[in-house]
């Protein structure tokens, strides 16, 4: 096989479906539909040979037919690609969409593992296939079913986004010491709060959907108020970029309230 490179395109055609494969250069390989069309694309390491990818696609087809069928059921009532937690929506976790199914909270019975509780929801997840099961009292409640999302999100981005953090911050201020949790709540006045007495870093809920890049960005503007109090706007905007280079992008988005991640 060719070598790969990372971002490179290939089309698998499998039951009559085309699936776009993209390579990364990582270890995460997973199926996604793209809304509202649910077109079927898939995300596999460079290092992949095609034969195991067409394998992937077809030990998942049944499944991948039946998500297909929800969410083009739901976008036929519906155009707008805003989350509204039922089936067929698409939210995202750090930048990579989920679709959702969600169920009456009596179906989780049977379905235990991977799943999270916050008072009477639960949520599963199966990343080969980038779906979350919501499960909620009532079917359609949007406050449920964004509590039954939120219940799942939240430890999986506080987990993953420590060390992005650290790492940013190895780049930028070397010698400052963060605080050692990374916690989320609800925020409708800023994206982060540095609280050192409690040890802990505050992210919005609302930044859980965004790329990594995007919530690095948000933290390291928030960390140079705190950490560089003495340093110049100049110099700040030396370290911003040092830390994430392309900040203006995130910037950009950020600042969108339309942009597919917003909740």
């Amino acid at each position: 096989m060719a070598d790969m490179e990372p971002g490179q395109i290939e089309v698998v055609n499998i039951s009559n479906l085309q699936v776009p494969v993209r390579r990364e250069r990582n270890s995460e390989t997973y199926l996604a539909l793209q809304p509202p069309e649910a077109s079927p694309y898939m995300v596999a390491p460079i290092e992949m040979p095609i034969e195991e990818v067409v394998e992937f696609i077809q030990q998942r087809l049944e499944l991948l037919h039946e998500l297909r069928f929800d969410m083009l059921k739901h976008f036929k009532k519906t155009q707008s690609l805003k989350c509204h937690f039922r089936t067929g929506d698409v939210v995202y976790l750090l930048g990579r969409p989920f679709m959702l199914r969600v169920y009456p909270l009596s179906s989780a019975r049977s379905s235990k593992r991977g799943t999270r509780t916050r008072a009477n929801v639960k949520a599963t997840v199966r990343r080969d296939y980038s779906v979350i099961d919501l499960f909620v009292a009532q079917v359609g409640n949007y406050d449920q079913g964004r509590m039954a999302f939120f219940s799942f999100a939240q430890p999986v981005f506080a987990y993953n986004i420590k060390s992005l953090l650290e790492q940013c911050m190895g780049r930028v201020l070397p010698d400052v010491t963060l605080p050692t949790k990374v916690n989320c709540r609800p925020m409708r006045d800023a994206w982060i709060r540095i609280n050192e007495a409690q040890d802990t870093v505050w992210f919005s809920e609302g930044l859980i959907p965004y790329p990594p890049n995007a919530v690095v960005y948000a933290f390291l503007v928030e960390a140079l108020k705190y950490y560089a109090r003495d340093a110049s706007d100049a110099e700040r905007q030396e370290l911003v970029e040092k830390g994430v280079p392309n900040w203006q992008d995130m910037k950009t988005l950020l600042a969108d309230p339309n942009n597919r991640f917003a909740l």
